[in-house]
């Protein structure tokens, strides 16, 4: 069956479905080709009502060719806005400018001037200056740590299998599936700035940091928990996180054997990805960066003293369980609560500010807030990260006051819970069937909890 290119989302009306959701398998490209399709960018860059040829801009991106050679033919607004806090793009922009767009953005979401996103981020801008200059330096440090300690643990791991003190082995494991877990997650903050081999440690699980770019740096963070988010995709059908009415019963009872999935999340990706890259599916090709999965085994092989079928074994047990602590603290992140805005609920107005949306779509676990290990390898403060993604996870919790502050002056106000309570709200939103209405809401507060655990941070 060819797939529909007019229907449409259901909260959003004006937001055309992806046109390829459904097919299998479920790639990111997928998503860049179908936006392709309605964005009306005619081969070009669009940005807000304009068609920009950044053709020439290419070899000089400051972030790397690849963020513009992806997204030819898209609507690139969301990661145009929320990826520039220095002021140089929008003053460059002009220079590419070819004319205007025929048809209208196919997105629900605004920027302008004086409502809250803007607001803020004019705010953000001129208080970066409050940053400790070496901050992104102890992120830096973390990883370095992590690596450290990972190719430590692998070899440590088999030898304790290879001695039989199996106890002893599977306690290392474990402690090197969270390692593996902490730097992918790492990988996950330098993946959203400019090109860095940081980035690369999304690889380690089998993901690719280009497909991750894609499905989670333009998808999910542009369109979160919307028919476009890709995240909410790669789930599927075993994990439906919409509020849909016809969602199956044993779609819900997803909440009972969710831990299985998320153990399957890495290979998944590993088998997923390197498979269509020598299929050449959607023309994706391999890459030097396809032979990072093969570090891990390679080096267990090598320094852990087991035969070959034992280190197999020990290889796919870390990452199984390193996919489960990823996907935990991924799903548990702020997205995925039942009180939180998707797909299928009623928005707050038809068209409307992006950063409110976004509030929309999260809720903050406090017991992270302002604790830079935890916030790096467990995707904290996550609400302020959505909205201002290429600042380094140690630099978010200086300006957590000033987003507070704005947040209480639009009536827009930051919702809080803690990781346990975001857990058993994970599991419910998978059962969750009723539509919310966030049209009819009140303004919504701050659960309680006081909000001034920045302060002296």
């Amino acid at each position: 069956m060819a797939p529909d290119s007019e229907k449409r989302q259901i909260s959003f009306p004006q937001l055309h479905y992806p046109a390829n959701r459904g097919e299998f398998p479920q790639m990111p490209l997928q998503w860049i080709n179908s936006r392709k399709i309605h964005d009306g960018a005619e081969g070009l860059w669009r940005i807000h009502d304009g068609l920009y040829d950044l053709t020439p801009f290419i070899p000089n991106h400051p972030g790397g060719s690849y963020w513009l050679t992806c997204t030819k033919g898209t609507d690139i607004t969301e990661a145009f806005e929320t990826h520039h806090l220095k002021g140089v793009a929008e003053k460059l922009l002009p220079k590419y400018f070819v004319r205007k767009a025929v048809t209208p953005r196919n997105s629900p979401f605004t920027f302008e001037n004086e409502d809250f996103y803007k607001t803020l981020k004019t705010k953000i801008m001129e208080n970066l200056n409050i940053i400790p200059k070496d901050e992104r330096n102890k992120s830096d440090a973390i990883v370095t740590y992590l690596l450290a300690a990972f190719f430590v643990l692998s070899p440590l791991s088999c030898w304790a299998i290879s001695d039989y003190n199996f106890l002893l082995g599977a306690m290392l494991i474990i402690s090197n599936s969270y390692v593996l877990s902490a730097l992918v997650c790492c990988g996950h903050n330098y993946s959203h700035r400019a090109d860095n081999w940081r980035m690369y440690l999304m690889n380690l699980s089998g993901m690719t940091v280009d497909e991750w770019r894609i499905s989670h740096v333009l998808s999910h963070h542009g369109y979160t928990n919307t028919a476009n988010d890709v995240e909410l995709v790669l789930f599927e059908p075993m994990l439906q996180y919409l509020p849909l009415r016809n969602k199956p019963i044993w779609a819900q009872m997803g909440a009972f054997y969710w831990p299985v999935i998320y153990c399957f999340a890495f290979l998944n990706g590993f088998v997923k990805e390197t498979s269509a890259a020598i299929a050449k599916f959607q023309g994706k090709t391999l890459t030097w960066d396809f032979i990072l999965p093969f570090v891990l085994p390679t080096w267990m092989l090598l320094a852990g003293g087991l035969p070959s079928h034992w280190t197999f074994i020990v290889w796919l047990a870390t990452m199984m369980i390193g996919s489960f602590f990823f996907v935990l603290y991924g799903l548990t992140a702020g997205h995925h609560a039942h009180t939180n805005f998707f797909e299928g609920d009623v928005p707050r107005n038809e068209y409307m500010d992006w950063g409110v949306f976004q509030l929309d779509t999260v809720i903050e676990r406090i017991d992270y807030a302002g604790d830079n290990f935890k916030s790096l390898t467990r995707f904290g403060d996550h609400a302020l990260h959505h909205l201002f993604p290429t600042l380094d996870h140690a630099e978010l919790k200086y300006l957590y006051p000033i987003f507070i502050d704005h947040c209480k002056k639009f009536d827009t106000q930051l919702r809080t819970t803690t990781f346990y309570q975001a857990l058993l709200s994970n599991v419910k939103q998978i059962i969750r069937k009723r539509p919310l209405n966030f049209r009819d809401s009140p303004p919504r507060r701050l659960n309680g909890v006081k909000m001034n655990f920045y302060s002296n941070k």
